[in-house]
């Protein structure tokens, strides 16, 4: 008999390796009240850009410049780059945008993966960046760096997955997204997993 972990593996791994990025339309409201509307792929790829750019920046708890980062303060650097504004901390960002259930599919390029460690249960933040794939400071590799989460290091961080937070959000009909980071703060409920050795 499976375990809910690794039915939850199972899944994930499916669904990461069939994600795709979305096309729709992302109309972004400043706070004069003046609408731009930009291609959601435009903006995933200079998330993603701005991301890339930080690649080996050495790890620091507290850390928010690019001198050196911790998980959350490299998000939601990369994030305010591009006009989305994230809380502080990983359980701060734990909270905003809309919550994203797990399943074929389900994963976007920007979506905010959140991780439990000894610190609690989403104490570590990683953005999904397509194929697969995330990236984040990491406190165990002391830098900025890739994981896969098909690969033998990648299991870690599916097996302690507490939530994925979407701030990039798609309206129902798929046709537009609005940049959003601060209209949903309602918390996220999950089924605590148990603690386990850091290694992100």
């Amino acid at each position: 008999m499976l375990s809910i972990v690794s039915v939850i593996s199972v899944n994930l791994i499916a669904s990461v390796a069939t994600a795709h990025a979305d096309s729709g339309r992302i109309v972004h409201v400043t706070s004069a009240g003046e609408v731009s509307s930009v291609s959601a792929v435009s903006v995933e790829r200079r998330v993603l850009t701005t991301a890339k750019r930080y690649l080996g920046t050495r790890y620091r708890l507290g850390g928010t410049k690019p001198s050196a980062f911790d998980c959350s303060g490299f998000l939601r650097y990369v994030f305010a780059k591009n006009g989305v504004e994230l809380p502080r901390t990983a359980r701060e960002q734990s909270s905003v945008g809309q919550r994203v259930a797990f399943g074929a599919d389900s994963l976007r390029v920007g979506d905010l993966l959140f991780f439990r460690t000894p610190r609690g249960r989403a104490s570590h933040v990683a953005m999904y960046v397509g194929n697969g794939r995330i990236i984040h400071a990491s406190s165990g590799s002391r830098r900025v760096r890739y994981d896969d989460l098909a690969s033998p290091r990648g299991r870690w961080f599916i097996e302690r997955l507490t939530g994925v937070r979407r701030v990039l959000l798609l309206t129902s009909d798929r046709s537009e997204a609005t940049l959003l980071s601060e209209l949903d703060k309602r918390p996220v409920s999950s089924t605590p997993l148990a603690h386990a050795a850091t290694v992100q």
